[in-house]
């Protein structure tokens, strides 16, 4: 446990001291704040679900980029073979990273909980939907960064793991807007199953739906062992 609260100490420390995260945190909540207006204008409802869809659509596009250095830039910079030798497990050094990266998400939601404070003081909003909105969105920035941490795992330049981690979640949005144009009712639903923003509309709606809440874990952990399984596979080469 020493071990992995070290990891997370140092990679917050790195976030904290280069602009990425200031960057990240800038166009969060310019995006949050741009997102809130326009839900309110276009549905003219006090709830944040217009907000939560399209950040979560944000995040599929930023959270890579915000997760491309950490083994990425270790591979760049050399440390990578000090950090395959070290006395830690490897499924510590995967976890650490990862919960730093949530972390960081968790101060961003909590940031952006201005919005629905904002929208208390003007009307009489559900906090019980937004308070499940914002599990569907603090369960999307697990999967998400999870995913990242495994494109981030595949190359030695941080750009192009950023990349590639946008490639790996696209499909994951596209397959919920292609199920419209598919007849067949079996695969339109599984199409509809395997997209984040069918499992996240319960969320924004008030409900807890465990069948929602096993996606995203199995989804998160699914990543998290191919990252460690990537890892591994680099020790021993």
């Amino acid at each position: 446990m020493k071990k992995l609260l070290a990891i997370f100490k140092k990679e917050l420390q790195v976030y904290f001291v280069s602009p990425l995260a200031y960057a990240f945190l800038s166009v969060f909540f310019f995006l949050s704040g741009l997102f809130f207006y326009l839900g309110l204008t276009v549905t003219a409802q006090a709830n944040i679900r217009v907000m939560a869809s399209n950040l979560s659509i944000t995040l599929l596009f930023v959270l890579p980029l915000l997760t491309m250095r950490h083994f990425a830039e270790e591979k760049r910079a050399g440390s990578f073979e000090l950090l395959m030798t070290a006395p830690i497990p490897l499924w510590t050094l995967v976890v650490g990273k990862w919960l730093a990266s949530v972390f960081l998400c968790l101060v961003l939601l909590v940031g952006s909980l201005f919005f629905p404070l904002l929208l208390s003081y003007y009307a009489d909003p559900d906090w019980g939907v937004i308070c499940t909105t914002y599990i569907g969105l603090f369960c999307c920035c697990s999967a998400f960064v999870s995913a990242g941490l495994f494109s981030s795992s595949l190359s030695e330049e941080p750009v192009a793991s950023g990349m590639i981690g946008i490639l790996i979640l696209l499909p994951f949005w596209l397959i919920g807007i292609s199920s419209d144009y598919v007849s067949h009712p079996w695969l339109k639903e599984l199409m509809k199953e395997s997209a984040f923003l069918t499992h996240l509309d319960s969320f924004s709606k008030g409900m807890l739906d465990s069948a929602d809440l096993l996606w995203f874990l199995l989804f998160t952990f699914g990543f998290l062992f191919l990252t460690w399984r990537s890892i591994e596979s680099q020790r021993w080469r």
